[in-house]
């Protein structure tokens, strides 16, 4: 595989791909339910392929990236909330940064944004560890509306 890697505007073949994609263990909360690819294609998400075309993951930008939470006025306006997702079998391989960066630069540059925020489950280290080598900060903890789990919400501005 190559690791150059491209970004594109969401398309209904690659939302398919990416639907079937399956988290396992605690992860398996990213999962998708079965409206994610009609939600794709709002104009929010991208997708990340190689240079050959394969799909390596996605990104989204706005409320698509921001979850329903207990706490009042988590989210304010001003600062762009972006989600990352690598393909399951791409996890754990260090390749997070080429994607949390790339996802950055094409917010900079189509959208003029100058802060983002990830809201990120807790016990997603890896995530969490991610943002804050990127540069992003601990803002708060928070808990989602539905599944009652804890959240972290980070912040970077540039």
């Amino acid at each position: 595989m190559n690791m150059d890697i491209n970004i594109s505007e969401m398309t209904t073949d690659l939302a398919r791909l990416i639907s079937a994609w399956t988290y396992d263990g605690i992860y398996s909360i990213y999962n998708h339910s079965e409206d994610f690819v009609d939600e794709c294609m709002d104009g929010s998400h991208f997708a990340f392929t190689d240079a050959d075309g394969e799909l390596l993951g996605y990104f989204c930008f706005g409320a698509e990236s921001r979850i329903p939470t207990i706490e009042e006025n988590v989210y304010d306006d001003g600062i762009l909330d972006i989600g990352l997702h690598i393909r399951p079998d791409l996890c754990g391989r260090k390749l997070g940064h080429l994607f949390l960066e790339a996802s950055l630069n094409h917010a900079r540059e189509k959208l003029n944004a100058t802060s983002f925020r990830a809201s990120v489950a807790s016990f997603n280290k890896r995530s969490i560890n991610l943002c804050i080598r990127a540069g992003f900060n601990t803002e708060q903890e928070v808990t989602h509306k539905m599944s009652k789990k804890s959240f972290v919400i980070l912040r970077r501005d540039d």
